[in-house]
């Protein structure tokens, strides 16, 4: 399986999107021999692999929303959250 990474899609945020998890960035990184850290450009092409940990509730969410995350910043650069208002009040 694959997955195309989108504007500001870290591997978390790929993860998170495709397996309902931030632990999956794990095996995504290691399948497409990137560090963790690494932000893939928009457009870069990403291998799934089979047997990553998963959370189907929120994957399911993910592709029944279309929720895409990314990582937002704010004006200095720094890192927010990856969802919104509207993903929180769901799983609180």
């Amino acid at each position: 399986m694959e997955a195309v990474a989108k504007d500001g899609q870290t591997l978390l945020d790929v993860a998170v999107q495709e397996y309902g998890t931030w632990e999956a960035a794990l095996d995504v990184a290691a399948a497409n021999g990137l560090s963790l850290t690494q932000v893939p450009a928009a457009g870069t092409p990403l291998q799934l692999p089979d047997g990553a940990k998963a959370n189907r509730v929120t994957a399911e969410y993910c592709r029944t929303n279309g929720v895409s995350p990314a990582t937002a910043y704010d004006s200095d650069g720094t890192r927010l959250r990856i969802f919104g208002e509207e993903f929180t009040r769901e799983f609180t």
